[in-house]
């Protein structure tokens, strides 16, 4: 070896084994130590990443942050990285990831004037093969990992679209022990003869410490005899010398690592998924409102929203590895930014509703936000009171729907979320099409009917089956799953939707395991006794498997199912149109040490896929865990089944199998070590995700998946609202003709608006896409997977 690129740094989760106070103690004493070292050695260098970490120095103790900034300027610091800190690199979105990245480059290009060309993320557990263009697209040059450890040394990682970019798996850790990074670099060099140039990292702890001065005094003196020419030096130095031209090239998502994380803490990652979504809604709808009205927004009143998400992202809190306060902290965190990006939702949304006619004596405006640019025509819900309450009890108020041109819509009345044995609070579903980007005006009609000429469900002996022109599902009496899922004539399911329960451990990082095959035992349907028990009613006959919800729009059947001490209640929405199977599950979790399943057994045999980071791949078909976003599902020849979620990221597979890991119960933070027992067994210790979880799983078998997933997860939202009729009503602000072509986000930018755009398909594409109120029309290209970001 000719050249060692030395690089010192300080490894700092600012939550994890301890809380966000602590995080920041640690950091602030580390960052000033950091400080003196540079300030007192000649030629040291000092690395730090994670712009969360200097925004806590600066507000807290802003001598210090002048300090760095000068040292900065002096090339004695060096701002390494340049994102917002380190997420998980497998479960976050891709729009999330190219946050992160966002909000780091506009916080050290103000603050420092730097942007690194070298993106870092030490500790993450894999990489998704999706941040590839994301790194390109945000002009970075190389990536510098960790974790996985069998992805070593140099190569080039290319994404979906084809871009490709350097990256470099570390050989050691990023860390060194106190006293001891000497014989580390002595270690490298020695067992890295095959390198003319390499990178080594130091620096003292886990929790902060960085350089120590025993470790600082020892390196120079040894640089100073070394026959390798060695010096402080950054991620950055060591790329630009590092040798392309033979380099293997991977074209893969760089995992498994640390599989269990794929579905700890199921709390924290359903949240996280519902304020990505959030934001994602109300950045679209504030964009429609500013360029169809005069609605006023400052492009930083998010801001506080998307760091609350971003900060949660944190490789140690979104995977389910911190102890149980900072999991707490989190979903409280989570909720701050849902709150906030709430408020800018609603102000955005009753300016779209300008210049909606009055209601007419007799009707209930009905308006429903699309956010996307393609109609939707589906089941929707609203929720009313009526006029005045209706105290007879024989009564029942009846509503009918009808679209903007008087036709009457398939309508049903269901229970609402309240519980009064009234007529006054109404929920209302109906079948309908939304126009593309805009609101959509329906109207409500009422009228009073006696309940005794109310049609009650007939149980055949069985089954409970819904057929309409291109679907038929049927659901068993005797087992309460999935019997028959059939469309156009073929059958994809037939006796499935087990719950499964696998033998686990109290690790939360699944360090040991790449799969969950210790099958233990399957939920069981309770006798009607057993169910009526469960729901506090045991006097009561009904059954195990009942109609919860009939009429013209769709069906609904409750099945209660029971393991050992858990109980799990399974809901299943059958629409009378379409071909599309929704199961809701609530489930009451009380075995520790275990893993949690559905299983749908399918009739194909093919190859399972799952969406990632603006891409898909094919998973595992060896029942090894693997991880994916919003959908997965089995491809076979030109069928496919696909289920789509709201919030889970792990599962395995084989060629027709799918099996949804739900939720895990380790101990909270219990960290293998060794062969050493994990967690003491002489006192009740806190386990993850015991007590009720919900559930929320679409299957359907329509094409292009990404755009299925993307209305279940950005659901088109519905408020009855009377207008006021002035100002003036708006129409779609933008459509894309191309259906595998996704408006990914659009957001306010500078003096115009920034668009991303996604081809979610493993082909080429091309689109037109047009927004009315800016009277453009642009046709774009589109390679497989491509991401393209346009500047309005």
């Amino acid at each position: 070896m000719k050249k060692l690129h030395l690089l010192c740094n300080a490894h700092l989760d600012p939550v994890w084994l301890w809380r966000r106070n602590e995080g920041l103690a640690e950091a602030i004493s580390t960052f000033r130590v950091a400080a003196e070292f540079c300030e007192t050695y000649d030629g040291f260098v000092f690395n730090h990443n994670e712009a969360l970490i200097y925004e806590w120095v600066e507000e807290y103790e802003p001598q210090l942050f002048r300090r760095i900034q000068k040292l900065v300027k002096e090339k004695k610091w060096v701002i390494m990285g340049g994102w917002y800190l380190q997420p998980d690199c497998v479960i976050t979105s891709g729009e999330s990831l190219m946050e992160q990245i966002r909000l780091g480059h506009e916080y050290f290009k103000e603050k420092f004037g730097v942007i690194p060309t070298t993106a870092i993320n030490f500790d993450p557990f894999g990489h998704s093969r999706g941040l590839v263009q994301i790194l390109k697209k945000s002009g970075y040059e190389g990536y510098l990992f960790m974790r996985p450890f069998l992805f070593k040394g140099d190569f080039i990682w290319e994404g979906y679209d084809g871009s490709q970019i350097l990256a470099h798996g570390m050989k050691f850790s990023y860390g060194s022990l106190k006293g001891h990074a000497l014989e580390k670099i002595k270690e490298y060099i020695k067992t890295t003869q095959n390198k003319e140039v390499g990178l080594c990292l130091w620096g003292v702890g886990n929790h902060g410490g960085g350089p120590s001065r025993i470790d600082l005094e020892a390196i120079n003196d040894f640089m100073a005899s070394s026959e390798t020419q060695i010096l402080h030096s950054s991620a950055d130095a060591y790329m630009a010398e590092v040798d392309k031209s033979d380099l293997p090239v991977r074209k893969e998502s760089l995992i498994p690592c640390m599989v269990g994380c794929y579905t700890s803490m199921v709390q924290i990652k359903q949240a996280n998924r519902r304020l990505e979504n959030k934001l994602l809604l109300t950045e679209k709808i504030m964009s429609y409102a500013q360029m169809t009205t005069d609605f006023s927004f400052e492009e930083d009143s998010l801001l506080k929203a998307k760091k609350a998400l971003a900060f949660c992202q944190f490789h140690d809190i979104l995977p389910g590895t911190s102890i149980k306060p900072v999991e707490t902290d989190c979903l409280r965190t989570l909720s701050y930014g849902e709150e906030i990006a709430d408020e800018w939702y609603n102000k955005a949304f009753f300016k779209l509703c300008e210049g909606q006619p009055k209601a007419k004596d007799g009707e209930i405006p009905v308006l429903i936000f699309n956010p996307h640019p393609y109609e939707i025509e589906g089941e929707f819900e609203i929720g009313f009171m009526l006029q005045n309450q209706n105290w007879n009890e024989d009564e029942r108020t009846l509503a009918v729907v009808y679209d903007a041109t008087g036709n009457p819509l398939p309508t049903q009345n269901e229970k609402p979320n309240a519980t009064f044995n009234l007529d006054w609070i109404e929920k209302v579903s109906f079948t309908g099409k939304l126009a593309p980007s805009s609101i959509s005006r329906f109207d409500c009609k009422l009228t009073t009917v006696k309940k005794d000429t109310l049609s009650v469900f007939v149980y055949e002996d069985d089954y409970i089956t819904v057929t309409n022109d291109r679907m038929k599902v049927r659901i068993s009496r005797k087992t309460g799953l999935i019997d028959l899922y059939e469309v156009d004539g073929r059958s994809y399911i037939q006796n499935s939707g087990v719950l499964e329960v696998y033998k686990d451990n109290e690790d939360p990082w699944g360090m040991r395991v790449d799969s969950f095959r210790d099958y233990e035992g399957s939920f069981q349907l309770m006798s009607d006794t057993e169910a009526n028990q469960f729901i506090g009613y045991p006097e009561e006959k009904t059954p195990n498997v009942r109609v919860v919800e009939q009429g013209d729009v769709r069906l609904k059947i409750q099945a209660f199912f029971s393991y050992n001490r858990s109980t799990a209640v399974v809901q299943y929405t059958i629409p009378k149109t379409g071909t599309y199977l929704d199961v809701d599950i609530t489930l009451y979790s009380n075995e520790p040490n275990r893993m949690l399943k559905y299983k749908i057994d399918t009739k194909l045999a093919g190859t399972p896929y799952g969406e990632t980071a603006f891409g898909a791949e094919p998973l595992y078909d060896d029942e090894r865990e693997a991880v994916y976003h919003k959908w997965c599902g089995i491809k076979e020849s030109q069928d496919a089944l696909y289920v789509i979620n709201r919030g889970i990221y792990g599962g395995s597979f084989t060629g027709n199998t799918i099996k949804l890991s739900l939720l895990r119960t380790p101990v909270y933070s219990a960290h293998p070590i060794e062969e050493r027992q994990i967690a003491p067994h002489d006192r009740f210790l806190e386990h993850m995700d015991m007590g009720e979880r919900q559930f929320s799983f679409r299957i359907t078998t329509e094409k292009n998946p990404a755009r299925q997933a993307q209305i279940y997860n950005e659901v088109p939202q519905a408020l009855s609202f009377f207008p006021s009729g002035e100002g003036q009503m708006g129409g779609s602000v933008v459509t894309i003709d191309h259906p595998e072509i996704l408006l990914s986000s659009i957001r306010k930018h500078k003096d115009g608006f920034r668009m991303t755009l996604y081809n979610a398909a493993d082909h080429e594409n091309h689109g037109e896409i047009t927004l009315v109120p800016l009277g453009k029309k642009i046709s774009l290209d589109f390679k497989q997977y491509e991401l393209q970001t346009i500047d309005l």
